[in-house]
Formats: C-alpha cells, structure tokens, sequence
C-alpha cells in the first residue's frame, strides 16, 4: 500500500542531524523539535506517493537555489532556537 510522504520533512531529518551537531546549542529533543518545526514552516512541503515522485523531488537537493534557501531556514531556525530554548 502506498503512504503519502512529505519529501521535506524526509529532507529536514536527513540534513539537520549532521548540521544541528555542529552547532553549539542545546540538543536535547525539544530543541530538536523545535528547529524541524520551524523550519518545515518555513519550507515548501513537496507530497509524494510513490518512489517516482521522490525521485524527482530529490532533483531539488541538485538546484543550487535550494540549497541556499534550505540552510538559510536552518541557520535562522537554530539561531532562533539556541537563543530561546523552551527546556
């Protein structure tokens, strides 16, 4: 049976646990939580069903302009985190 998927939030999990451990805010799972949640408010959710449509949404991880646009919500979503941490 397929399952929609946010390729996204597959995104956000895969680059954010190598780029939140070299940050040196607090990386207890709220803040964890709190970095993904502001971020995938802050990025356009690409749905998928089926491993076609995945495919093609990882050509975005290709675009330059993504790459940018991805690590400017990460580096803002930890700022805001690590200066406000809700624990």
């Amino acid at each position: 049976m397929k399952r929609l998927r946010n390729y996204t939030e597959e995104a956000v999990n895969f680059y954010m646990d190598r780029w939140f451990e070299t940050t040196d805010i607090c990386h207890c799972d709220i803040c964890r939580m709190d970095v993904m949640a502001i971020m995938l408010n802050n990025l356009k959710p690409k749905y998928v069903v089926t491993d076609t449509g995945a495919l093609y949404a990882q050509l975005d991880d290709f675009d330059p302009q993504y790459k940018i646009d991805f690590m400017t919500v990460l580096s803002q979503a930890i700022k805001i985190v690590g200066n406000d941490p809700r624990h």
